[in-house]
């Protein structure tokens, strides 16, 4: 398979998920919790999980959620973990994904997916195209809409990388130093990577001031296009048209 062929199977992988996890939100809405683990046939409830969000045990129909976490990233987890049971259930689905990726790659290249869907159940793609829209990428987006339709800010994040396509990554730094609290998308850095003190975004958060233009990430990625805003004690960053180090 060339690699245009794989780009092609691998966008086509996007589309079919979005187009799973819309069609279980308009069926199931309002996507409550107990409707949400009632869609693909099981229950669910809140445990201690150790070294995860979420799983899902076939042998009780039970999806197990993280105890202790908000309820909104409780909503977002339980979500997933129903992307993964649409996508199981799914033969083809199933069969494209092993053939456009294999190994850590699949696993990978799952866990992205079902981050995807469960997005596009609880903020639908066509009301967030329409807020990029109207304010551009700007990384404000990340709270609004996740006070909007009551997600995480993490589970907006994701939409929007999304619905901004390749090469986008958003990100949310906070603590001090000043370190990676959330990323995802191109090239993202992983949670608790520390930005050096004369890093730009450093200075964002020192100054109260935004940042717009290239921008090295860390890591060694770079973005063509990068927006970046502080708000109480954090830095929200949307980049497009990033390219990994030696990328």
């Amino acid at each position: 398979m060339t690699a245009a062929q794989t780009r092609r199977l691998r966008a086509a992988l996007e589309a079919r998920v979005l187009e799973r996890a819309a069609a279980f939100r308009e069926r199931h809405a309002p996507l409550t919790p107990d409707r949400m683990a009632a869609g693909v046939g099981f229950r669910w409830r809140t445990a201690a999980i150790a070294g995860r969000d979420g799983l899902l045990d076939a042998a009780s129909r039970t999806i197990l959620v993280a105890e202790g976490q908000s309820p909104r990233r409780q909503r977002f987890t339980l979500a997933h973990e129903v992307m993964h049971r649409l996508i199981e259930q799914d033969g083809d689905l199933l069969s494209d994904l092993h053939e456009a990726y294999e190994g850590a790659a699949l696993e990978r290249a799952l866990e992205r997916l079902c981050n995807l869907g469960a997005a596009e159940m609880l903020l639908p793609r066509a009301e967030v195209e329409r807020a990029l829209a109207a304010a551009g990428p700007n990384p404000r987006l990340i709270w609004e809409l996740a006070e909007r339709f009551g997600v995480s800010e993490p589970a907006a994040a994701v939409a929007l990388v999304g619905a901004l396509g390749p090469g986008a990554l958003a990100t949310v730094f906070g603590g001090r130093p000043l370190a990676v609290y959330f990323a995802f998308g191109a090239a993202a850095p992983a949670r608790g990577t520390v930005l050096p003190e004369a890093h730009p975004l450093a200075a964002v958060l020192a100054a109260g001031l935004p940042h717009r233009g290239a921008l090295a990430l860390p890591g060694g990625a770079r973005a063509e296009h990068a927006w970046a805003r502080p708000r109480r004690g954090r830095v929200y960053l949307l980049a497009a048209g990033v390219e990994a180090a030696g990328g």
